[in-house]
């Protein structure tokens, strides 16, 4: 009984996880031109563990192509402070320079691992593969340039939790066994937002985040703001 309530809780708590990249919104703008560097500070909802994200983001465009890496600290969430990495591949399939409306297919995967802020003994890992279609459009101004855009996506999630098995027998070495479960899912997300794009190569970007989970189940949501220089 006590080890099959110990499983329960740790795929409820897996379940709160099965969210999005953690505390950023999922960005599929279109395919950048040239290298583009830049950072975002992501604010996230209690469905998606709360907290504040601070990512730095790189990508390279070249013609029709895109990729894209991040690294990210999440602070003052349901799991403390923990850090992320994640990257993308961007295909541009409409659109030319002379068209203002551009359709992309983007794949992305991120990753992180962090134990519980109540339960230190418990640890999870997160695998992300968000898949989705970018269309953005844009609108020249003398001085500024507007750039909004919506991204509606799968979203793939296996979370794995390692809990304490106090059934078990200790092993020699003084090693704790554990239990691991393993929960996943597919859910359907929807990003959006605008850039400013300056003459000078920086960007201002405002990108919303939410995931439509099925049912009763958590619905997490998170907003973005970043800012980005484009190296031509």
């Amino acid at each position: 009984m006590r080890r099959g309530m110990l499983v329960l809780l740790a795929a409820v708590a897996a379940g709160r996880l099965a969210a999005q990249a953690p505390a950023l919104p999922v960005v599929n703008a279109g395919v950048p031109r040239g290298f583009t560097l830049g950072g975002m500070v992501g604010f996230a909802n209690e469905d998606a563990d709360g907290g504040t994200g601070y990512g730095v983001i790189a990508n390279y465009g070249f013609r029709r192509f895109g990729i894209g890496g991040y690294v990210s600290r999440v602070g003052g969430s349901n799991f403390g402070g923990y850090n992320s990495v994640g990257g993308s591949l961007t295909a541009k399939v409409l659109g030319g320079p002379l068209v203002p409306v551009a359709v992309n297919l983007q794949a992305g995967v991120g990753y992180f691992g962090a134990a519980a802020q109540d339960a230190s003994e418990e640890r999870y890992r997160r695998w992300h593969v968000p898949v989705g279609l970018g269309i953005s459009w844009t609108i020249p101004r003398p001085v500024i340039a507007l750039k909004p855009w919506i991204a509606p996506r799968l979203d793939y999630v296996r979370t794995s939790t390692d809990a304490p098995d106090p059934l078990a027998d200790p092993v020699p070495g003084g090693a704790t066994p554990v239990i691991t479960t393993v929960d996943s899912s597919t859910e359907f997300g929807l990003s959006g937002g605008i850039t400013f794009g300056l003459i000078n190569g920086i960007g201002i970007d405002v990108a919303i985040d939410k995931v439509f989970a099925r049912g009763s189940a958590p619905k997490p949501a998170v907003f973005g703001v970043g800012l980005h220089y484009t190296f031509k």
